[in-house]
C-alpha cells in the first residue's frame, strides 16, 4: 500500500459531505451549530474519552450506541460543553428533537456533541433558533466546520480516497489537548462495507486509528470530558478491512496534525519520531512523553537547541543506554537534517538555525531494537497562557 495512491478530493461537497452524506452550520457569537446527516440510516463506530468525568452529550451517545448501531444525524454545538451540568441529559434530548424535527427524522437517530465551557446551562431556546435558521438545502461541510470551532484558528478538513473508498472528515480542537484524544470533536463519513458485521468491524478500525493518530499528540498534556470522533458509514461501497483501515489510519492522522498544527498559541509544529526501541510500548511511551514535555516545547519555542531536555524527558519513563543514542533534527520544509548526537557524543554545532525551522522532525534513535513510534506537538508559548487565562 502506498500513500501515493491515496487521492485528495477537491470539490465544492469536500469533508464530510461526499456520497449522500449532507452537513452544514451556524456560527454566532456565543454558540454555533451543526448539523451532518444523511437521508439513509448509517453503520456508526464512535471512540470517546477516557476522562471518568464526562460531558453529557458524550454519556447519552455511549447509552445510544449501546441500543442500536444505525443513526441517520450528528448535532454539534460548540460555546456550551454540557459538562458537570445536572439538567445536561435532558437538554441533549432536547436538542436531538429540535434536529429531528427541522430532519423530519426520528430523535432516536440523532447523535449529538458538544464543546466550550464546562459547568454552564445550554441555552435550549438559543440552540433551537439557529436550527430553525439553518438551511439543510444548503449544503457546506466549511459551514459545518466553522460552527464547531472554539479557539481555532484554521479549519480543519479532509477528504480521501483510495480503491474507490472515500473518507470525509472535519475537526475542531487547540486546546486541552492530550493523548487519548483531546479537547476535540471529529466527524467522519465514509462509504465503506465491510460484510455483514460493518458496524462491529468499522468500531475495530477507529479504534485502532484512533490509537496511532489521535491518541498520539498533545498541546498541553490536559484531557477533556468532551472528546470524540463518530464514523458513519452508508456502506455503498464493498471493500476489505485492510484498505480501509489503511485509509482510515492516514485520514485520521492527517487530522490530527492539523489539530496540534493549530495548537494554541503555537509558533512550531514538532513530529517527534523515537525508532530502534525494544518493543512497541517503550517507544509510544518515550515519544509521548517527549512531546508533551513543557521544557522541551519551551527550547523550542525559545530556538534553543537543549538537547538534555529530550534525552530526559525519554530517561524519565523507559531504561536507554545513553552511549547508544543518535539524535537528529530536521527542518521539514526543507528537508534539512542534524545531528545532535550520535552514539551518545554530543556533535560540535556552529549552526543552530535549525531551530528556526516552523516544522521540525526530533528523531531519537535507541539502536536496540526494531519498534518505533511517532507522536506529534508543538511547542508552549505566552499566547497560550495568554489564551486560557482568558477563556471563559
Amino acid at each position: 500500500m502506498s500513500r501515493a495512491n491515496i487521492k485528495q478530493i477537491n470539490s465544492c461537497n469536500d469533508g464530510i459531505c461526499i456520497n449522500k452524506f449532507k452537513a452544514n452550520g451556524i456560527k454566532t457569537e456565543k454558540y454555533g451549530v451543526s448539523l451532518i446527516w444523511n437521508d439513509d440510516l448509517c453503520d456508526c463506530a464512535a471512540v470517546f474519552t477516557k476522562n471518568s468525568i464526562k460531558a453529557n452529550p458524550v454519556k447519552y451517545d455511549i447509552a445510544q450506541l449501546k441500543r442500536r448501531q444505525k443513526f441517520k444525524a450528528i448535532i454539534a454545538n460548540s460555546g456550551n460543553a454540557n459538562a458537570c451540568i445536572k439538567e445536561g441529559l435532558a437538554d441533549v434530548r432536547e436538542m436531538c428533537k429540535i434536529a429531528a424535527e427541522k430532519l423530519k427524522s426520528n430523535p432516536a437517530q440523532i447523535l449529538c456533541e458538544s464543546t466550550g465551557i464546562i459547568g454552564k446551562r445550554m441555552d435550549i431556546e438559543k440552540i433551537r433558533k439557529i436550527v430553525n435558521d439553518l438551511d439543510i438545502n444548503e449544503i457546506s461541510s466549511r459551514n459545518a466546520n466553522k460552527a464547531i470551532m472554539t479557539t481555532d484558528t484554521k479549519f480543519k478538513e479532509i477528504c480521501y480516497e483510495y480503491k474507490g473508498i472515500k473518507i470525509g472528515g472535519i475537526c475542531k480542537g487547540a486546546g486541552m489537548i492530550a493523548p487519548n484524544m483531546a479537547t476535540m470533536l471529529c466527524f467522519l463519513t465514509t462509504n465503506a462495507n465491510l460484510g455483514a458485521n460493518n458496524s462491529k468491524i468499522l468500531a475495530q478500525c477507529l479504534k485502532e486509528s484512533v490509537g496511532e493518530s489521535f491518541n498520539m499528540i498533545s498541546v498541553d498534556g490536559c484531557m477533556s470530558t468532551n472528546d470524540c470522533i463518530i464514523l458513519l458509514s452508508d456502506a455503498t461501497k464493498t471493500c476489505s478491512a485492510d484498505d480501509f483501515k489503511f485509509l482510515l489510519k492516514f485520514s485520521t492522522q492527517e487530522l490530527a496534525k492539523k489539530v496540534v498544527a493549530d495548537g494554541e498559541g503555537a509558533t512550531k509544529f514538532l513530529e517527534v519520531v523515537v525508532e530502534g526501541a525494544n518493543t512497541k510500548s517503550k517507544a509510544i511511551k518515550i515519544a509521548l512523553t517527549i512531546v508533551n514535555s513543557n521544557l522541551v516545547k519551551s527550547a523550542f519555542f525559545g530556538e534553543n537547541l537543549n538537547w538534555g531536555r529530550i534525552i530526559s524527558a525519554a530517561g524519565s519513563v523507559a531504561k536507554i543506554n545513553f552511549d547508544n543514542v543518535d539524535l537528529k533534527f530536521e527542518d521539514m520544509d526543507n528537508n534539512k537534517l542534524v545531528k545532535i548526537l550520535e552514539k551518545g557524543d554530543a556533535m560540535k554545532l556552529d549552526d543552530w538555525s535549525i531551530m528556526k525551522a516552523k516544522n521540525i522532525r526530533i528523531l531519537l534513535n535507541l539502536n536496540e531494537g526494531e519498534n518505533n513510534a511517532t507522536a506529534w506537538g508543538c511547542d508552549l508559548t505566552y499566547d497560550y497562557v495568554k489564551i486560557n487565562a482568558e477563556y471563559n
